[in-house]
């Protein structure tokens, strides 16, 4: 009888109905968090404890909740399993090729999106000290990796594998983008989700996908950095970013050009780390069972489907802001 109950504890995996459910609780909690910090100006410290604070609040505590509470073997759900050194090494290389491999997409999408207004950048704190740097890389790009990570890769992908693998990694791909809430990241992080979901599924670990997704986040941090020590040490005359409309058009389609360039390079090189870590994880992908795969039910679907129209609303909202911009600056 023992033996049984361990084993039904095993196979046991979040159902897609409350993988609907912890993305509309995790979005809900999201919007609540930014209305009530809103209302302060957190700077320096007392940033980057807050938002740690907030994210293991809002993203890690439902989901580890719900698999606590419904007796399911997180270490088994979630693919808590050892990543090899060539894994490991290969996922880093993607990473960094991957990410100059989709800055000629965010150009051109931040190119289209200027026809319509001025697109607004995720903010992000100053970074200009060693002690923020460390901070940055904690609270921006390592804790992220974990728990983002845990939530759609390790309990929602898992969620809707019942609707059979390739449609779980989309799908989380497609949720875990729409999350970020921002106009100007789709494309990117919409790619992004989707390679996430696909390494974790291809390795059977989700170590891969917070290796992959933290190196991806350093990056950003250290080019802000970066940024932040040259302009210290450059002080430019012009203050600010210059608005991307106030640019000739030949000069933007010229660097256009230069960045295809190099993210076609950068493309070839992830190609070859892709291609390497397609063969060094032939045999780790679990089965799934075809004939245990449904299609979705219309009940399972409700959560989810209220919190693409919440975050298309928003979206939208953005949308008309940026548009509201443009005719007050002309």
């Amino acid at each position: 009888m023992h033996q049984d109950t361990e084993e039904q504890k095993i196979v046991k995996q979040p159902t897609p109905l409350a993988a609907g459910l912890l993305y509309f609780i995790v979005l809900a909690l999201m919007l609540l968090s930014s209305f009530l910090l809103g209302r302060f100006k957190l700077e320096g410290d007392s940033y980057y404890a807050v938002m740690l604070v907030v994210q293991l609040a809002v993203i890690l505590v439902p989901p580890l909740v719900y698999m606590l509470y419904m007796g399911i073997d997180i270490r088994k759900a979630a693919r808590l399993n050892r990543i090899s050194i060539p894994e490991f090494l290969l996922t880093a290389g993607m990473a960094i090729f991957g990410y100059g491999a989709i800055i000629p997409i965010n150009l051109i999408w931040y190119y289209f999106l200027s026809r319509f207004g001025t697109p607004q950048p995720p903010e992000m704190p100053p970074i200009e000290t060693p002690a923020q740097y460390l901070m940055a890389l904690i609270v921006i790009a390592l804790v992220p990796a974990l728990i983002e990570e845990f939530l759609f890769r390790g309990t929602i992908m898992r969620g809707y594998e019942k609707y059979g693998r390739w449609a779980s990694v989309l799908l989380t791909g497609l949720l875990f983008s729409l999350l970020h809430l921002r106009v100007l990241s789709l494309p990117s992080i919409l790619l992004l989700g989707v390679l996430l979901s696909y390494i974790v599924n291809r390795s059977n670990t989700i170590f891969t996908g917070v290796v992959y997704h933290f190196v991806n986040n350093a990056i950003a941090v250290t080019i802000a950095f970066l940024t932040g020590v040259l302009s210290k040490l450059f002080p430019m005359t012009q203050t600010g970013v210059p608005n991307i409309n106030d640019i000739p058009q030949q000069d933007i389609i010229a660097a256009i050009i230069v960045w295809l360039f190099l993210g076609a390079v950068s493309f070839v090189l992830f190609s070859g780390c892709l291609a390497g870590f397609y063969f060094v994880t032939k045999g780790k992908q679990e089965n799934i069972d075809a004939t245990a795969v449904q299609k979705p039910g219309p009940a399972e679907l409700i959560p989810v489907l209220i919190s693409i129209l919440i975050i298309a609303a928003l979206l939208t909202l953005e949308i008309f802001a940026m548009a509201g911009s443009a005719v007050t600056r002309g």
